[in-house]
């Protein structure tokens, strides 16, 4: 009989590959970029766990689609690499789109990957079938739908690139169920072969920022979340060194500088230091690095004065120029323009400056001393947050992460927590109440065994992810969480209190006295309240010394204000 002729070996295996569920080539396009984890909810998609399990992806399921991307979001920004989150269609990619958008206000590089109801079943009225799109658009810097199984790996393997260039920033993938099951050519990589170089600035533009530095008398920098985006914390402080110009920071740039250093003056802007925005207020000059000037930062575009005369760098055109009056601006990397700036200012810090340093830091000394005094005053019954931040400050390690959640908790955190050696060990919420917790279980697993991560949480911001403390407990992960806990919304209650003349709408405010250190022992946590300082301590070292999940609920008063600028009107702060 007449021989058969077998298959070439590359045909075989083209057949085989042929035969492999998109599902895999979410796994491979994952790996093949970096992407280790996933933070879920899970959904149907069963053959995608089982191919992301086979991977080795970690798997971190958590209680609530807004916890699992905020642990993707505080992941995201302390490796400074992109994290993906999960949403199955429906209600799941709603709660996903609704949590990115303090992922896009940071600047976060989160990849959301939804699926959506299969193709043979689009618009026919398909359970929880939503038009998913449409949400994702105006929380995401880039978004696509999978039309085809062998294009899931491809753009998933895009997403994960456009998120973490040039302005980093969310991104939503779209797949219909159906194609992760469909067989598909899986190729040898999805990596990319190529590295985005980060824009230089011009040297025209280096030049007139040198001779605008040589003609101010009082400069400042300001330097924003640009600056740890682009890891250039250190090439900042050395440019400050060069320059001789004392440094300032957003809430989101914090880090750029140690707050030890001599030229460091602290936060500036509505959460501040009041010594920061005094000083802001008296510059002739601020250059602005990586920050956007928005409402935050400028205290409602009251900062700088109308008289000073401001250079703005960032990476973004439309951002240049669009909040307050510049007189300068750069188009650059915040990074390559301190390394450019450095390289073209003369050896030597300006001795026109000596005097508006030495001002400055007799300044931001006093305010220092003001701080020690305010912490060691003595409370009965409860705990001045000063004193929460302070021992916070005298406890934790210089790469220990301080989690704040928004609201109060961003203010005594951001003001007065002193970072101790420059880069991201500070996270805050850019504007999501509740953002702190499930952030601060995404930090823990970002530093892994090499730090902690602690919490500063109000009782009405842990209250949104009470039940992530299971998550905590069953992924393992150390972290802990301080509740400052007043038994109420205390923004709210002193707005009451001080702008309507006490007349408190008690109804919108105030909740239950709620012992949450008990809470998080029920499930299987440690957890302790305290209501003094030494108490205080005590439990912190206790937490610190564990490697288990810790909640300690720190009894305070509803009416103690934080360093925030909205209620000078009204009150004289101290800090």
């Amino acid at each position: 009989s007449e021989a058969m002729t077998p298959p070439s070996p590359t045909a075989a295996a083209t057949e085989r590959v042929a035969t492999t569920p998109a599902a895999h080539a979410v796994a491979k396009a994952l790996r093949d970029n970096g992407i280790d984890r996933m933070f879920l909810v899970t959904g149907a998609d069963l053959e995608m766990w089982r191919a992301l399990r086979d991977a080795g992806i970690a798997l971190y399921l958590a209680r609530s689609e807004a916890g699992a991307v905020v642990m993707a979001d505080a992941y995201a920004r302390t490796t400074g690499k992109p994290a993906v989150v999960y949403g199955q269609w429906g209600p799941g990619a709603a709660n996903v789109a609704a949590a990115l958008a303090d992922a896009l206000w940071a600047r976060s590089p989160v990849v959301a990957l939804t699926t959506t109801v299969s193709t043979t079943l689009e618009h026919r009225q398909d359970y929880q079938e939503l038009d998913h799109p449409p949400m994702f658009t105006s929380v995401t810097k880039w978004q696509a739908r999978a039309n085809r199984s062998d294009r899931v790996g491809e753009l998933l393997a895009r997403a994960i690139a456009v998120a973490g260039s040039g302005s980093p920033g969310p991104v939503h993938l779209d797949v219909p169920t159906n194609l992760l099951n469909e067989p598909t050519h899986v190729p040898d990589s999805y990596a990319h072969g190529y590295r985005i170089a980060p824009p230089a600035p011009a040297a025209s533009a280096i030049a007139e920022t040198v001779e605008m530095l040589s003609r101010a008398r009082r400069p400042l920098i300001l330097a924003g979340n640009g600056v740890l985006l682009a890891e250039g914390a250190a090439e900042l402080t050395a440019l400050a060194e060069r320059a001789g110009v004392p440094v300032v920071t957003s809430m989101g740039g914090k880090g750029s500088i140690a707050e030890s250093h001599p030229l460091a003056v602290g936060v500036t802007g509505r959460y501040s230091r009041k010594v920061a925005n005094r000083l802001v207020g008296e510059a002739d000059l601020v250059l602005a690095i990586g920050t956007d000037l928005g409402a935050l930062v400028t205290d409602g575009y009251q900062l700088p004065s109308k008289s000073a005369e401001v250079i703005q760098v960032d990476v973004e055109p439309q951002r240049i120029g669009a909040s307050v009056p510049i007189r300068l601006g750069v188009l650059a990397d915040a990074r390559e323009f301190a390394l450019a700036l450095t390289s073209a200012l003369p050896e030597g810090a300006n001795g026109e400056h000596a005097t508006w340093r030495e001002h400055v830091a007799t300044e931001v000394a006093a305010w220092r001393a003001t701080f020690e005094a305010v912490a060691a005053r003595p409370a009965e019954g409860h705990v001045r947050p000063e004193a929460v931040v302070a021992t916070l400050g005298e406890l934790l390690g210089p790469r220990d992460v301080v989690v704040a959640d928004t609201g109060n908790m961003g203010a005594w955190g951001g003001v007065l927590y002193p970072i101790k050696e420059p880069g991201r060990t500070f996270l805050r919420a850019a504007g999501t109440l509740g953002w702190g917790f499930p952030a601060v279980l995404g930090a823990q697993l970002a530093v892994g065994d090499d730090a902690r991560a602690v919490a500063l949480m109000g009782d009405g911001g842990f209250g949104y992810h009470l039940g992530d403390i299971e998550t905590a407990v069953r992924l393992d992960i150390p972290a802990i969480v301080l509740v400052l806990n007043n038994a109420g919304l205390a923004y709210e209650s002193i707005g009451f209190n001080y702008v309507c003349d006490g007349d408190i709408v008690a109804e919108v405010c105030d909740f239950t006295d709620v012992d949450y250190g008990a809470f998080a022992r029920s499930m299987g946590a440690h957890g302790v309240r305290v209501d003094n300082v030494d108490d205080l301590r005590t439990a912190l070292v206790e937490a610190l010394a564990q490697r288990r999940p810790a909640v300690i609920d720190v009894v305070v008063s509803a009416f103690r204000f934080a360093p925030v600028t909205t209620f000078e009107p009204f009150l004289e702060r101290e800090l």
